[in-house]
């Protein structure tokens, strides 16, 4: 399996992370994208990265801190930076006006496209700016991180070429649209996501998540698509590897 989104440098983990990073590796995780979207980490996450034979790098900067934007550019000749992100639009919380973080959005793709990187896309709320955006930029790939919407608009972010990445709630017992996006998704088009410390599974709610517990998120996928759990790893470890060149 592969976890092709976490936070590691999260303060959350500086007690113990090295033990959560060799859990994750011992317990058959193979590799792993640590998301940098803050320009204050941007040094710490390449040295994460460079330090670990099979953890890779995302840099970027989040819809939530648009207003810090500076240019990374300089980041992405290093082999270990494998993807731009998360990037995107955040209209639930909307700490930033719409304006900035499209204008800031837009310019993290043209990096992208410069860079022949495949994008890691946050959306929440904001799925039809997102959707006209991504339309004009034909030559950007990449995963709609951690996808909360509808059935609709899976098949239309499917349908641009994009990737869907699957989170611990699809765990939660409410999580009835979820599921049903899960359904219509081909798993070859699937992303296995922990996000953590977020956005633990649903058996450990109410505490830190990490990327261990990334199988509880694929053995939820297995059963709503009835395939082995050692189906939805692979497939979706291939395709992180085929998106991600990892």
């Amino acid at each position: 399996m592969i976890d092709t989104h976490c936070h590691l440098l999260d303060g959350s983990f500086d007690n113990d992370r090295k033990k959560v990073i060799e859990r994750a590796f011992s317990e058959g995780i193979t590799k792993i994208i640590e998301i940098s979207c803050e320009p204050v980490i941007w040094q710490r996450s390449l040295f994460l990265c460079e330090n670990h034979k099979n953890i890779f790098c995302a840099i970027g900067i989040h819809p939530n801190d648009a207003d810090k934007f500076v240019d990374f550019s300089n980041f992405l000749t290093n082999e270990k930076i494998v993807a731009v992100g998360e990037c995107g639009l955040d209209y639930y919380r909307n700490r930033i006006d719409k304006e900035t973080q499209i204008a800031v959005f837009e310019k993290q793709l043209e990096i992208a496209e410069k860079f022949k990187k495949p994008v890691i896309i946050h959306c929440r709320q904001a799925e039809e700016d997102a959707y006209k955006i991504l339309d004009g930029h034909k030559n950007i790939k990449g995963v709609i991180h951690c996808f909360s919407s509808t059935v609709e608009f899976a098949e239309k972010f499917l349908q641009l070429g994009f990737y869907i990445g699957i989170d611990g709630p699809v765990t939660y017992p409410n999580a009835k649209v979820l599921r049903e996006v899960v359904k219509i998704v081909p798993v070859e088009k699937m992303l296995l996501e922990t996000d953590s410390p977020y956005l633990p599974p649903q058996d450990f709610r109410g505490k830190r998540n990490e990327p261990s517990y990334i199988k509880f998120i694929a053995e939820k996928i297995a059963e709503i698509k009835n395939m082995p759990v050692s189906e939805i790893s692979r497939i979706t470890a291939d395709n992180a590897k085929n998106l991600f060149g990892i």
